[in-house]
């Protein structure tokens, strides 16, 4: 296996360091703190403060923060932990696809290499293609390459927007005062007939 796609496949695991840190701020802001008695600004010697960072406000920065640093972090921040296992497999996928047309690639640019290069001890893997051929190989193989290592960008991209939606939408709560209801019309047309029919109607009480 290329050293470059080791390299891709460990690499959040180094990452994995990042949000651990992170982490430990947090819960070391959201604990409790309890004040010298000595102070001169402290009334009660037993006072504690509660400092609260996690509030519902900045929980959307949060968990895309958390997917930057680690993808899959800010799913589990969120407790959509059914996202984390879709998303590494579609990384996995990806990678795979990248190493696959890279090695099609070297092989193809090495036979072009081995073509042109008037060189009697080098041969081309495949005598039967010419320069074209091998040429259209590997710009082929090449696009493919670039192509997937954009799509491995994107999907990059979307671990940390689906994060923030998602933490974003838990600031959202349905009202029971809000209703939807389907109810029977009646309209007159500019014949004068009577037009019955269906409406939907969204009440906000």
């Amino acid at each position: 296996m290329p050293m470059g796609f080791k390299f891709f496949l460990t690499f959040p695991v180094f990452l994995f360091f990042i949000p651990l840190v992170i982490i430990a701020q947090e819960i070391s802001d959201t604990t409790s703190t309890s004040v010298d008695k000595q102070d001169p600004l402290v009334l009660a010697s037993d006072e504690v403060i509660e400092i609260e960072t996690d509030t519902l406000e900045n929980r959307p920065s949060t968990a895309a923060l958390y997917s930057a640093a680690l993808p899959g972090l800010g799913q589990a921040y969120n407790r959509k932990y059914w996202k984390i296992p879709i998303l590494y497999g579609g990384g996995m996928v990806v990678a795979y696809f990248i190493n696959y047309n890279q090695q099609l690639l070297k092989q193809y640019r090495d036979g072009l290499i081995a073509l042109i290069d008037q060189d009697d001890r080098t041969q081309p893997f495949d005598p039967r293609l010419d320069e074209k051929d091998y040429q259209r190989a590997v710009d082929y193989w090449r696009r493919n390459r670039d192509l997937l290592m954009i799509g491995g960008v994107l999907l990059y991209i979307i671990n940390i927007v689906d994060a923030h939606v998602d933490a974003h939408l838990e600031l959202f709560t349905v009202d029971d005062d809000i209703s939807l209801n389907l109810e029977p019309s009646f309209n007159q047309t500019v014949m004068q007939t009577n037009l019955i029919g269906l409406s939907l109607k969204l009440r906000f009480n």
